[in-house]
């Protein structure tokens, strides 16, 4: 190991080690205001038009709960459009891979307001890796769910049609129906608190090699 890389890498570690800087502790406390929200929010959005339904047909997903349109009886309409063509019923029993989301949710709000009190860049760090490891799981996991929602067909069904992947932004064409997909509020409030903790993480690590940069200059 060259001295040039020694030394980048003992700079490196002794930059993680400093304190966060005074002004982003209470930034950070705030950043839990939304994500304490986003629990009481939708998180996804999902709405079908068709002739046979010239209101549309909604349906709310909640980290905990699924809301139907006019008083939830859209839920019950939707399940028996699936039926026909053999879609599994849509309901919170299908989903209950998202009951661990809420528990997710008030696990980070913890470990950043530790992270506020308590903590120094490295611990900044690994937040701001883990909120995206949260992040991209939750997606991957929801994606994944309404993949199979729309491929494992009853092959006894009704009405056939070719499997297909429920919308989930934009707009689709599936049969008859036009179907909308796109984040709700609760999304959007996740997606401002990871913004946030980006922000201050690289914040910290731009000026951080700033200051590297000068003590290296002031030492020569």
């Amino acid at each position: 190991m060259t001295t040039r890389l020694r030394s980048a890498i003992d700079g490196f570690y002794q930059f993680v080690s400093q304190p966060l800087y005074l002004w982003s502790r209470p930034v950070l406390v705030l950043l839990v205001v939304p994500l304490a929200f986003s629990v009481l929010q939708p998180l996804w959005h999902i709405r079908m038009e068709a002739p046979q339904y010239p209101e549309g047909l909604t349906i709310d997903v909640y980290s905990y709960k699924l809301v139907g349109g006019h008083d939830g009886s859209d839920i019950h309409e939707i399940n028996i459009l699936n039926h026909y063509i053999g879609m599994k019923k849509l309901d919170r029993g299908a989903l209950a891979e998202l009951d661990w989301l809420p528990f997710g949710f008030g696990a980070l709000g913890l470990l950043l307001l530790r992270v506020a009190a308590l903590g120094n860049v490295r611990s900044l760090l690994d937040f701001a890796v883990m909120t995206g490891y949260f992040g991209g799981f939750s997606m991957a996991r929801f994606v994944t769910k309404m993949y199979s929602f729309g491929h494992d067909l009853a092959h006894d069904a009704p009405v056939k049609v070719k499997p297909f992947t429920p919308v989930l932004w934009g707009t689709k064409e599936i049969a008859n129906f036009t179907t909308h997909g796109y984040p709700g509020t609760g999304t959007w409030l996740v997606a401002g608190f990871t913004a946030g903790v980006f922000l201050i993480t690289l914040i910290h690590l731009v000026e951080g090699r700033r200051r590297a940069r000068r003590a290296a200059v002031t030492e020569v």
